[in-house]
């Protein structure tokens, strides 16, 4: 068993319009699982599905090779710790007692290899945007999720979908703003928690800095990065996975563990 530790999100698999671009993605993110066989453990921070909800008795099955392969690497003894993001909040009991991944809340700490981690999606996290966040307070209180799982999955789905596409184009054209902005504030505002290290998925743009021996990191997508963020020996390490299936290294911060 490895003691490599790694973290992604904002992989958004479809659930409409599986064109070639989605399969080289799937494929891509598949073979990735294969290369990190035995790790320790994966953390998935949000935004793996473009849409998630589960049925009593049913679940997106427009996933099943992503959960196959994901089922295969925990297999391989790697612990598998997922949050939902804006896109796949509604994560359930075939996530937790089927495929036996750890779901987080929101925000966690955990303690890893000598750092104090804080990882969370991050979409709550953004300053401002008052009005975003009063439209997920709703559409994530408990009674809304409820009468939503008695709506047929073709509606359920098809909203989904239109919602998806508007929010992709609207957040899309603010991602350098979001990105600068939040790095910006990340010193003052993203270590209150005793942590040395802040993980957050969200906007589409790898980022990662370091405040003295704390380290700051927005891991970016798998839509045009395909980046990732390792922990092996107490150091992080920020890469991206390359066409021909290898992992280059684009930035490291390494320092003393605590």
């Amino acid at each position: 068993m490895s003691n490599r530790i790694y973290f992604i999100s904002d992989t958004h698999f479809r659930f409409h319009d599986i064109n070639q671009a989605e399969r080289e993605k799937r494929e891509k993110f598949i073979r990735f699982l294969r290369y990190i066989e035995g790790a320790e453990r994966l953390y998935l921070l949000g935004d793996i599905f473009d849409f998630w909800f589960e049925y009593r008795y049913t679940f997106p099955g427009w996933y099943w090779d992503i959960c196959h392969h994901l089922q295969l690497l925990r297999d391989s003894g790697t612990e598998i710790f997922i949050t939902g993001g804006n896109h796949d909040y509604w994560l359930g009991r075939f996530i937790s007692d089927i495929m036996e991944f750890t779901i987080l809340p929101q925000f966690s700490m955990h303690q890893l290899q000598g750092r104090s981690v804080a990882v969370t999606h991050g979409d709550m996290m953004l300053p401002g945007d008052r009005g975003y966040k009063l439209l997920k307070k709703v559409i994530r209180n408990r009674f809304i999720i409820k009468i939503a799982g008695m709506v047929h999955p073709d509606l359920l789905f098809g909203f989904a979908r239109i919602f998806s596409s508007t929010s992709k184009d609207f957040t899309g054209r603010w991602t350098d703003y979001w990105a600068s902005r939040v790095t910006t504030i990340a010193e003052k505002e993203f270590f209150k928690w005793e942590n040395d290290t802040f993980i957050m998925g969200h906007i589409h743009k790898p980022v990662m800095r370091s405040f003295g021996n704390r380290i700051f990191c927005i891991l970016g997508d798998w839509e045009q990065h395909c980046s990732y963020l390792k922990l092996e020996g107490g150091k992080f390490y920020r890469g991206s996975y390359n066409e021909e299936g290898k992992t280059f290294i684009e930035k490291r911060c390494a320092f003393p563990r605590s």
